[in-house]
């Protein structure tokens, strides 16, 4: 009995020091479609005021859901910059959440007018944490001309591949 009492702490001690497995990690690659849900806002988080941009929608491919997200932008002159967000993923039973690394663009890329209507097409790409990527288009839709488009409302399609653990 004496030897057991002895042997169980050893034994504790070993397992203690043994390194821990790597956690297994999932990747998700959606293709995703969503609106913009209401105009850009200020949060104590961004440092450039009126330029938190969210959006929600659906998310295919690995989870099949929906997502929602928040960017922190530079202002569009004519392109910006993504300097942080948040960013969740879910289909009800899995949840996914992270956010945008500073450093990512948004890319002016043209301007389609017919009558009083106008289309901005942006380019959007940048790196999500902790770990993936994202490309795809922003549309911006409103009334104007080509040089200048008062906007309604807007779009983002896309793709993003991320890495949780």
């Amino acid at each position: 009995m004496k030897s057991i009492r002895l042997v169980v702490p050893v034994i504790a001690l070993v397992l203690a020091l043994l390194p821990s497995p790597a956690l297994a990690s999932t990747t998700y690659t959606e293709s995703v479609l969503g609106v913009e849900t209401g105009p850009p806002q200020s949060t104590p988080s961004c440092d450039d005021s009126n330029s938190v941009s969210s959006f929600a929608g659906i998310a295919r491919g690995t989870l099949n859901g929906g997502f929602q997200i928040a960017v922190c932008h530079t202002p569009l002159a004519p392109s910006a910059e993504i300097l942080g967000g948040t960013f969740i993923l879910s289909n009800g039973t899995t949840t996914v959440a992270g956010g945008f690394a500073s450093g990512g663009t948004v890319t002016y890329v043209t301007t389609f007018v017919t009558g009083s209507f106008c289309i901005q097409k942006f380019a959007v790409s940048g790196d999500l944490l902790p770990s993936g990527h994202f490309a795809g288009k922003l549309l911006h839709y409103g009334s104007g001309t080509a040089s200048s488009c008062n906007v309604f409302f807007a779009t983002i399609s896309g793709s993003a591949e991320l890495t949780s653990p």
